[in-house]
């Protein structure tokens, strides 16, 4: 049975600025390219076949997923649906910003609630497409008896995939950020649904 790999892009401008990217196109940042590498030796010793390497339709993703396969013959493939969450309004914002201008919707956040904000992405929204995605591909690599799948995301498309197809509450932050460049993997359970066999693995920050 197929093993699944969330994979995290690396760091960017705004990530380091703690602004909040979404949907925005951010490309990676010399800090984030050098993550990739760092952590493509680490990745990809634990890879079991030929795999199927599926990323975000933003640069940051492809780039990262690139980086980390460009010693293998793979593929990358496309798929927006593991993209990240559309932030709306705070998208570019940095967290000082937001706590001034949506103050109430700022302290829901930090207490682990969503925001009521104009455009923003719930947390039951892209739980339900980055889930379908990847029971999608999952199928496909099934069908062909391939190797693992390994999809290449962001953080917050990242943990509300993993809490979906855990059966976790996608409410609060039960499960743990997925940080720049690190991985996650899922396993077969023999109920037919998924356990965490490793969480947030990869390069510490290297410095540029």
């Amino acid at each position: 049975m197929t093993r699944l790999y969330v994979v995290r892009h690396g760091q960017t401008d705004w990530n380091l600025e703690n602004r909040l990217q979404g949907s925005t196109d951010i490309p990676l940042n010399d800090t984030g390219r050098a993550q990739a590498a760092d952590a493509a030796a680490g990745l990809l010793a634990q890879l079991t076949g030929a795999p199927t390497v599926v990323a975000s339709h933003l640069s940051r993703a492809i780039e990262t997923a690139q980086i980390l396969f460009a010693d293998l013959d793979v593929v990358i493939h496309r798929d927006p649906r593991i993209g990240e969450r559309s932030y709306g309004v705070w998208e570019g914002l940095e967290a000082d910003l937001r706590q001034v201008h949506h103050p109430e919707d700022y302290d829901r956040w930090k207490a682990g609630l969503e925001p009521r904000i104009k455009g923003y992405e719930t947390h039951a929204m892209l739980a339900e497409r980055t889930a379908a995605a990847a029971h999608e591909w999952v199928q496909r690599v099934d069908a062909v008896g391939g190797g693992d799948l390994v999809l290449v995301s962001h953080g917050s498309a990242g943990r509300m995939l993993l809490a979906s197809l855990l059966g976790m509450s996608t409410s609060g932050r039960a499960l743990g950020n997925l940080e720049n460049a690190c991985w996650s993997r899922l396993v077969p359970a023999g109920d037919g649904g998924w356990c965490l066999d490793r969480h947030n693995v990869g390069a510490e920050p290297v410095a540029v």
